[in-house]
């Protein structure tokens, strides 16, 4: 809003509209916008307008779809793994096709497990030594 009252002020003080270009660095297509717009309507047409809602990308029949997939064990479906990973689930997503060719990010799947209120943790993994002796030292360890 700064930037457009700015704008504004330095019209109305005789600038022309490359000197302000200069000034505020927005583009002179942007400035001639702005100037017409609060010529027309004032101040309040000049305001930012709050972004509404999107448009929901995915439908309740896909998201539906992809929560019941969550909850499938993977091994069930034939994959190598006992646990679902945001990522590997994203993978079965694509490969069977379920969004009918739309792609579906890790956080949006994280969303809708969220939602309906499916518990998702990241599996951890470890790793084992190659010492001969690891065994004994991991049994004498204190923690």
């Amino acid at each position: 809003m700064m930037k457009r009252c700015q704008v504004v002020l330095c019209s109305a003080q005789g600038s022309t509209v490359q000197e302000i270009v200069k000034l505020t660095l927005l583009s002179d297509y942007h400035i001639r916008e702005i100037i017409r717009t609060f010529n027309e309507g004032g101040l309040v047409a000049i305001r930012p307008r709050k972004p509404g809602k999107g448009v929901p990308k995915f439908i309740e029949e896909e998201r539906a779809s992809v929560a019941e997939l969550a909850q499938i064990p993977p091994k069930v479906l034939g994959y190598p793994f006992n646990s679902w990973s945001l990522s590997k689930l994203q993978q079965a997503i694509e490969d069977r096709d379920i969004l009918n060719g739309k792609t579906m990010s890790d956080e949006e799947i994280r969303l809708i497990l969220r939602e309906r209120g499916i518990s998702y943790q990241r599996t951890k993994s470890w790793k084992e030594s190659n010492d001969p002796d690891f065994g004994g030292k991991k049994e004498r360890s204190p923690s």
